[in-house]
């Protein structure tokens, strides 16, 4: 009987160690985003939109891609496109503060540049951690490069306050509000502010439903353009 007690337990113990060398431990994530809306009847429109975010860890570090685009035609005229990718690197110094670089290249003619070039570092803190909050704020300075459609080029330093945060309404349910400011040194009047606000809704292990409102606004637009620009969506978000 004691020799049967062994056997199976160095059969089970094996078996385990098999799995776990089989099963390695996923240290990367994708997630990506379809947004379609297609109106017909006295007004033709059609938006469609798609972006992803890639995520690698390891150890203290963490690896960020983010890229994405926005299409939308009213009666056979472009009246948004957008582009946009970049990456963010964060290094963790404790369980709560971490330093980060991040860059980011986007195009938006209907607001006014062709090219944008989004460069900053700082540091971030984790204030709030728990089951159903979390809540987050960074704190940096940057460079921007920006063409405009109409003008010259220019380009400025940034300081940069982000904050994040995060609740979950329920097992399958989570609302997240984003806000971000940007001080441009050089010309104090040109500060610009963005926020999105979230609900998401799982369906399966691998599909949600992504509810957002999105806002953009810039203090001193280029000549003719306006100061706010607005987006609501309904997206599919499939994670990988």
């Amino acid at each position: 009987m004691k020799r049967l007690l062994c056997i199976a337990t160095i059969a089970t113990l094996a078996g385990g160690v098999l799995q776990a060398a089989e099963s390695p431990v996923k240290n990367w994530k994708d997630t990506a985003q379809f947004s379609f809306l297609d109106a017909n009847g006295n007004t033709e429109s059609t938006t469609l939109g798609a972006s992803n975010l890639f995520t690698w860890t390891r150890n203290k570090w963490t690896l960020l891609l983010p890229a994405g685009a926005l299409n939308t035609k009213s009666n056979g005229v472009r009246t948004a496109e957008q582009y946009y990718a970049g990456e963010k690197v964060e290094y963790k110094l404790d369980d709560r503060n971490y330093l980060f670089e991040r860059y980011q290249w986007e195009r938006n003619v209907f607001a006014g540049f062709a090219h944008r070039h989004d460069l900053s570092g700082g540091v971030g803190r984790e204030w709030l951690q728990t089951k159903t909050d979390t809540f987050l704020t960074e704190l940096g300075a940057g460079y921007i490069n920006e063409q405009r459609v109409a003008s010259e080029r220019v380009t400025f330093a940034v300081g940069r306050g982000y904050a994040k945060y995060a609740h979950k309404l329920s097992a399958t349910a989570d609302f997240s509000q984003d806000a971000e400011y940007l001080h441009n040194f050089k010309e104090s009047k040109d500060y610009r502010f963005n926020a999105e606000s979230a609900l998401t809704a799982v369906l399966t292990t691998r599909l949600s439903l992504k509810v957002s409102y999105g806002l953009k606004f810039r203090n001193t637009p280029p000549p003719s353009f306006g100061k706010t620009d607005t987006l609501t969506a309904v997206s599919l978000i499939v994670n990988y």
